[in-house]
């Protein structure tokens, strides 16, 4: 399957498509603004801050049963260690998830992404920030070849 060619911006796209721009940039500023998002809704109560957390608690729940057992990148460092602790607690499975599971993924992540923006944006700088990191942290996280634990049948390591 051909790589859609992104125009004027195929060696930035190139770049941002990298594993280290996603672990620094994606995975970073994802943390980073997990703690900032905390924080603020901190200052304006409880409410906000379980919210938030529980959102959290789900979606790595359900990247670490759903997404986590099925990628190339199953028992690695990739993710900052979370495929390594998902392989101590589930075994692989064969790639392939359904639609509506995908759907559940990235509807779960638009809702934590959706609450963290809310509260950066309690700061101009910060929601400016944020609103640059979210697209980046999306097309960091789209692989060139696609998302392995979508695809059906595992790749092969031999060569």
């Amino acid at each position: 399957m051909a790589r859609p060619n992104p125009g004027p911006f195929e060696p930035i796209v190139y770049v941002i498509q990298t594993p280290a721009f996603f672990r620094v940039v994606g995975l970073g500023g994802f943390v980073l603004f997990t703690i900032a998002s905390v924080r603020r809704a901190a200052s304006d109560g409880a409410a906000g801050v379980i919210l938030g957390l529980i959102l959290l608690a789900a979606l790595w729940a359900e990247a670490s049963v759903n997404v986590c057992r099925r990628c190339r990148f199953y028992d690695t460092w990739h993710c900052l260690g979370q495929a390594k602790l998902v392989a101590r607690f589930f075994a692989p499975v064969p790639s392939g998830l359904d639609a509506g599971r995908v759907t559940l993924h990235f509807a779960m992540l638009g809702l934590y992404l959706a609450w963290m923006f809310f509260w950066m944006w309690h700061s101009v700088f910060a929601g400016i920030l944020v609103t640059i990191w979210i697209p980046l942290f999306l097309l960091s996280a789209t692989p060139p070849g696609g998302f392995s634990w979508r695809a059906t049948g595992r790749p092969s390591k031999a060569a």
